[in-house]
């Protein structure tokens, strides 16, 4: 089960940044600023960015602590 099922469940499949960040501890604009570094999965539509709710969710199951890749030799801790 994932830890973050409130992501699918309180937003809809598509999401803008503003509905996202709060969720994140971000601001809007770091949203944006990750979908354009592809940190975070998003598309720009008619201008406006939008992040997709299920691939952030899965995204976030598979990085404990979403903090990036560990370096190389590093331990969980």
């Amino acid at each position: 089960m994932s830890p973050y099922p409130h992501l699918s469940d309180s937003l809809p499949q598509l999401a803008t940044p503003d509905e996202v960040a709060p969720l994140l501890s971000m601001t809007a604009l770091g949203v944006v600023r990750q979908c354009r570094a592809g940190k975070l999965p998003g598309i720009k539509v008619a201008g406006r960015w939008l992040v997709h709710v299920g691939r952030l969710a899965a995204l976030l199951d598979a990085e404990p602590g979403a903090a990036g890749p560990r370096p190389r030799g590093a331990t969980p801790g």
